[in-house]
């Protein structure tokens, strides 16, 4: 695994971490300013991501996760998936990353629901 691979790894583990403790502080400095969330509750920028990640009843902290792989695109790009445990059901998450001055910021985050009838 190369250099950037673990630095995208690293960094969506720290970014799962961060939805534990409800740091919605966390999210403000890891996410682009255009960041959006694609959700099965719809889309969200960057102001509602944060809101919604510094929220006592936020509901995106999962269980656990397996099946994490870190792809480089670019120099400047890179994409992060995995499958996110949920009480209510698994989900498949993409998370693309753009190299900016300040470093590797979260620009688009999106999550497919796995049917309840797939392994």
């Amino acid at each position: 695994m190369g250099h950037v691979e673990e630095q995208l790894l690293r960094l969506k583990s720290a970014a799962l971490e961060a939805t534990t403790r409800r740091d919605g502080g966390f999210y403000d400095r890891y996410l682009a300013a255009d960041a959006i969330a694609i959700t099965p509750y719809g889309v969200f920028g960057k102001e509602a991501i944060v809101a919604q990640m510094s929220s006592s009843a936020s509901a995106f902290a999962s269980t656990g996760t397996d099946d994490v792989r870190a792809f480089v695109l670019s120099e400047t790009s890179g994409v992060v998936t995995y499958r996110a445990h949920y009480p209510s059901g698994d989900v498949m998450v993409t998370t693309a990353y753009r190299l900016e001055a300040g470093g590797w910021k979260g620009v688009v985050y999106q999550q497919t629901p796995v049917p309840a009838d797939q392994p």
